[in-house]
């Protein structure tokens, strides 16, 4: 019995968007090996698609422009980093577990791949609208993830919003300068020291001296 050609053509279109995919997966992982390496303007699109083992009609055919591949491969590492916090704070623990974990995941973020570190936080390109507004956006969702967490445990909005963004400029700054500093103390007590300051402030370090 012959097969209908309706039912041939589906076939045919879902390999097709298999493959598809597929070299756009393996376009956007080969992008991101070269902009990590050299940066934005020393990433050459002819590198790019040689690693990914296509042609250079075929990469253009997925992205139209560098610009356009740099933004896909940094809403990979945006995404991956609202993902950690996203876990941190949505699993049932207390308060101040939910933000160790979410300094934890900065941490984890900074320090499990340091090309996403620099692509999110050292941009070559950060005046560029497109890519500022990316980090930007990424980095409120973060803020608001906390401040909601800190809202509903009775904080009032408009202090909330700002903890929120403190937890993460503080939590950032201090996994970059963990990581750049050549990670001199083991990571679980760098999360600590910014946990203690996140949350117990400068005056925990004085009752520590106290003590």
């Amino acid at each position: 019995m012959s097969i209908p050609a309706t039912e041939v053509d589906a076939a045919r279109g879902v390999r097709g968007d298999g493959r598809r995919v597929h070299r756009r997966g393996a376009v956007v992982a080969a992008a991101r090996d070269v902009f990590v390496v050299g940066g934005y303007h020393g990433a050459r699109m002819d590198e790019i698609s040689a690693r990914a083992g296509v042609s250079k009609p075929v990469l253009y055919d997925h992205f139209s422009n560098k610009l356009d591949l740099y933004l896909a491969v940094l809403q990979q590492y945006l995404d991956r980093m609202v993902d950690g916090i996203r876990a941190a704070v949505g699993a049932d623990a207390p308060p101040e577990t939910k933000v160790k974990r979410a300094v934890s995941a900065y941490f984890d973020f900074v320090d499990e791949d340091r090309g996403g570190h620099v692509l999110v936080f050292e941009s070559p390109v950060p005046s560029e609208p497109s890519v500022e507004w990316r980090v930007r956006s990424a980095l409120r969702t973060c803020a608001d993830l906390l401040a909601a967490e800190l809202e509903a445990g009775g904080v009032a909005a408009p202090a909330a919003a700002m903890y929120g963004w403190s937890l993460v400029g503080a939590s950032h700054l201090a996994a970059r300068q963990w990581l750049d500093a050549g990670r001199p103390i083991p990571k679980p007590d760098a999360v600590e020291i910014t946990l203690n300051l996140c949350w117990s402030g400068l005056s925990g370090f004085n009752r520590e001296r106290c003590d």
